[in-house]
């Protein structure tokens, strides 16, 4: 019997037919890696694979070829993409300052040109919580430090660190392009003290049914960005081309050794303290405010 090559369901069809159609876009280190766990977990929604493949902003040279690879399942209803880097906009009051922070490429109008219906879900979390959590994050391989650290003096070296946090300045950039009746904006706090609440009315506005949703079925997919390390993502990528080689280096490391070997591979250093968390807070002031009169949240 002639085998049958399957056709590729993506083959001719249009880049708003095969990339994403919904975007996951809240802050960095406000819970997107849970949310996103979530709502994979519905027959209607694929989230895609990596969870951020930066596609409208690193990688959109690539093409949509590459960008439809992405997505195991091109027919769901919902194409999530929940890349945090869109939220990484350069205000528009500093597009022309040389060496101001942000991207300056026009992530919102590439969406809209491809999916002018696009719909978006935007975590906000405390700016100054979510800094230190992105500063004790990107110091995961890092040794712990001494003692408390300065987050001013990390966000000074660091402008990214406050502009993410700076939601207002973010979100307006999206107003020039996407009207506001597109966003459901959700508080971090809530989405972590109230789950099935908030989990609801991301289903809602989505048109998911969020009864097929567990909420216990996530927890790996919260924590584990925040648990493996560069090195230990590297070994979990090769494991998936080598099958059986987790269960081999952990038969062949002896039991004496094996944390030191496997702790700096899964875990991230002592928790990292700072002692000057109110005076960051100056760092968003206004656009606290601001982002309240937007969004109808306070951060």
């Amino acid at each position: 019997m002639t085998s049958q090559t399957q056709p590729d369901p993506t083959e001719g069809a249009s880049p708003a037919a095969i990339g994403a159609n919904t975007f996951l876009i809240g802050a960095q280190k406000a819970g997107t890696t849970y949310l996103a766990a979530l709502l994979d977990q519905s027959p209607d929604v694929c989230v895609s694979d990596p969870k951020e493949p930066q596609f409208y902003t690193t990688n959109f040279d690539d093409g949509f070829d590459s960008y439809a690879r992405c997505f195991r399942q091109p027919e769901a209803r919902i194409r999530l993409d929940a890349s945090t880097t869109y939220t990484f906009l350069r205000p528009r009051s500093q597009m022309d300052l040389d060496g101001a922070p942000g991207l300056t490429a026009p992530v919102p109008q590439r969406i809209k040109d491809v999916v002018p219906e696009a719909r978006f879900v935007y975590v906000l979390r405390d700016p100054v919580k979510r800094a230190a959590s992105a500063h004790r994050h990107r110091m995961r391989n890092e040794k712990a430090p001494d003692g408390p650290l300065s987050l001013v003096e990390a966000m000074e070296k660091n402008p990214m660190l406050a502009l993410v946090g700076r939601y207002a300045d973010q979100i307006e950039r999206w107003f020039e392009v996407f009207p506001a009746a597109r966003f459901l904006f959700l508080d971090f706090q809530r989405l972590t003290r109230d789950t099935r609440a908030v989990l609801d009315e991301v289903c809602a506005f989505l048109e998911v049914d969020a009864s097929a949703i567990t909420i216990g079925d996530a927890e790996r997919g919260k924590h584990g960005a925040h648990r493996i390390t560069s090195t230990g993502a590297l070994l979990g990528r090769a494991a998936k081309h080598m099958p059986g080689l987790a269960r081999t280096v952990k038969a062949v490391i002896p039991s004496s050794v094996k944390a030191q070997v496997l702790d700096p591979i899964t875990k991230v250093p002592s928790e990292i303290v700072y002692h000057d968390e109110e005076a960051a807070a100056a760092f968003f002031e206004k656009d606290r405010a601001r982002t309240f009169e937007l969004t109808g949240i306070r951060v």
